[in-house]
């Protein structure tokens, strides 16, 4: 039994791992698509896109936070007899799943993959990755994991004056507790239109799309709860900060802008809530408060016993009952694979247990995607 180099290590996993019993630690991009896929050379690309990310065919050990290779293969990945996916055990099972379901002239295929291995941007290059393994494409890269690249020359600013004396009251969950064991993946579409026009508007009020959904978020937030404040919190790719046009990062490099207050009163336009999020979201940036904490959890990862790091996320990495994540867009140009046109497609995270809800997004080819993933009742 192999387990993966500990130049693979990023202490960023261990958050994920470190907070499963309440958010198991998945991810999950459906597509549809026209023509017929080839399993087996899939199969083949799955094989091919571990010697680049060998963790896929690992099982993940929590008691020594390692992947561990135990002889799993790409059998083992790729299933034809479920059109779904349900959640799985990573410390018994690969860290990636494909279930496809095919028909005559089309195809489902859901894409599953660990949270520990990597956050949605790196799920989405690992996508990119198969399908270019997919298409015979012949490549030369090198996965980096490491975090601390990331962090050189980062020095991460002062709070903003919002969030030092705006705190904003705990966010009530928008769900009940429930018992009840159904999983379900509900989904709904911005059109190309009306995505455009919501686009045209976002550059008019000199805010970003994100600025956007997360000033609707709140508003809705506040009016299902009757509260004038909301608290939210809106994950940022580090990628950004450190140009990696040219590497894969199939690995977790997501910090987050945390719990910014929103003024939402009853009156409101929806102009000042766009405003204020936009010009805190700024603030924000400029003064790389989505590192926050992160230089310290690097360092000490690897100087201190598991069990006092895991204490400390556990304080300072707080799960809100109500969340939000953008992971933006599916480039259809390099999710493609031959033989077959992708016709719909979005990423979404793990199945929330009550009363936790999250909100996903992605665009594919101009048309955006609300969705969340939820364990309850109907």
């Amino acid at each position: 039994m192999k387990t993966q180099k500990r130049e693979s290590e990023n202490c960023m996993d261990f958050i994920e791992a470190v907070h499963r019993r309440r958010v198991y630690p998945l991810m999950y991009c459906y597509a549809e698509l026209s023509g017929r896929l080839d399993v087996d050379i899939l199969k083949q690309a799955v094989s091919a896109s571990s010697q680049f990310v060998p963790e896929i065919l690992c099982a993940y050990d929590y008691q020594h936070n390692r992947f561990i290779d135990k002889g799993f293969t790409a059998k083992d990945v790729v299933q034809t007899a479920e059109p779904t996916l349900p959640q799985w055990e990573l410390d018994k099972a690969p860290q990636l799943k494909i279930a496809v379901c095919q028909k005559q002239h089309t195809a489902s295929i859901v894409f599953g993959m660990s949270h520990i291995l990597a956050d949605g941007k790196g799920f989405l290059q690992y996508l990119y990755l198969l399908a270019a393994l997919y298409n015979g494409e012949n490549l030369e890269i090198h996965n980096k994991r490491e975090i601390a690249s990331v962090l050189k020359g980062i020095h991460v600013g002062r709070q903003t004056m919002r969030i030092r004396y705006g705190k904003a009251p705990a966010t009530q969950p928008l769900r009940s507790q429930s018992q009840c064991k159904n999983f379900f993946c509900l989904c709904n579409s911005i059109s190309e239109n009306d995505f455009t026009a919501i686009r045209t508007k976002a550059k008019y009020s000199h805010a970003t799309l994100n600025d956007v959904f997360m000033a609707a978020y709140a508003r809705v937030i506040a009016r299902r709860q009757s509260v004038r404040q909301v608290a939210i919190s809106c994950p940022a790719d580090l990628r950004r900060f450190h140009p990696m046009s040219d590497t894969l990062t199939v690995a977790n490099m997501t910090g987050i802008y945390r719990e910014i207050p929103v003024d939402v009163s009853p009156d409101d336009r929806f102009s000042r809530t766009l405003s204020q999020i936009s010009i805190e979201m700024n603030l924000q940036k400029s003064r790389r408060r989505c590192f926050s904490g992160i230089p310290l959890l690097s360092w000490a990862y690897p100087k201190f016993p598991r069990w006092i790091v895991a204490q400390a996320i556990k304080k300072t990495y707080h799960i809100m009952p109500i969340s939000y994540t953008n992971i933006g867009m599916i480039d259809h140009e390099k999710l493609l694979f031959n033989g077959c046109q992708m016709t719909d497609c979005f990423v979404t995270g793990t199945y929330r247990l009550p009363p936790d809800f999250q909100l996903s997004i992605s665009t594919f080819r101009d048309t955006c995607k609300l969705n969340c993933a939820l364990v309850g009742e109907p």
